[in-house]
């Protein structure tokens, strides 16, 4: 008879625990309404930084392109000092191969140009 006690004990007890789930759990109410707002909310966030990085996106490639034009005329620039030097270094080497009369005729020729005095 202790055995039929003890399983009827056991039967309450989890009968207890069974409506005491039961009652707990319906308390619990999740506010959806709020959720979706929130959702909303942050869709929207989320919609204004794909503008904003749509647009940073167009300002980069505009930048990427003016360097892309600047770095191609830096170039040029490069390469028109490249032969200007190269030219002024045969006009000095030619200038080393004059006789002291071709260097007087040549200074003479230069300089004169710029008197107006004759």
């Amino acid at each position: 008879m202790q055995r039929s006690n003890l399983i009827n004990i056991l039967i309450v007890i989890v009968i207890g625990l069974v409506l005491y789930n039961i009652f707990t759990t319906s308390k619990v109410k999740t506010d959806i309404k709020k959720y979706q707002t929130e959702i909303q909310s942050l869709q929207k966030g989320i919609d204004s930084a794909k503008i904003v990085n749509k647009q940073i996106d167009t300002k980069i490639d505009s930048v990427t392109n003016k360097v892309s034009v600047i770095t191609n005329e830096i170039v040029q620039i490069d390469n028109n000092i490249s032969i200007i030097k190269k030219k002024t270094n045969e006009k000095v080497n030619s200038i080393d191969n004059l006789s002291n009369v071709e260097l007087e005729q040549f200074f003479t020729n230069r300089y004169n140009q710029y008197n107006t005095s004759k």
